[in-house]
């Protein structure tokens, strides 16, 4: 099994999804600074790349990841790993996953 390089936090935020083969909406259902669990009615395909927009929470505005690769499909679940995402958006993420951290403990 692999060993991930972050946790993951239980979470639910909607996102929206697009790319040269996809697109769409879903609900993130974990998170880490490495990539995130989708649920979504919108079919994609492993090995797909895509454009993230992740819905925070209450005011702030979205998480955006200029690049994800989906690494796996099961259903309608799907992973995705980050590939590039801007510094202020990855100081951004750090954030809300210490404020998850700190909740979970």
């Amino acid at each position: 099994m692999e060993k991930r390089e972050s946790p993951r936090y239980a979470i639910e935020l909607p996102v929206s999804f697009s790319g040269n083969e996809a697109a769409g909406g879903g609900l993130v259902s974990r998170l880490s600074m490495g990539g995130c669990t989708v649920g979504s009615d919108d079919p994609v395909l492993q090995g797909t790349f895509l454009v993230l927009h992740i819905q925070f929470p209450a005011q702030y505005s979205p998480l955006k990841v200029d690049l994800a690769e989906v690494r796996w499909v099961k259903g309608r679940e799907f992973g995705l790993k980050f590939i590039r995402v801007r510094k202020e958006e990855k100081d951004r993420l750090r954030k809300l996953l210490n404020y998850l951290k700190r909740g979970a403990a």
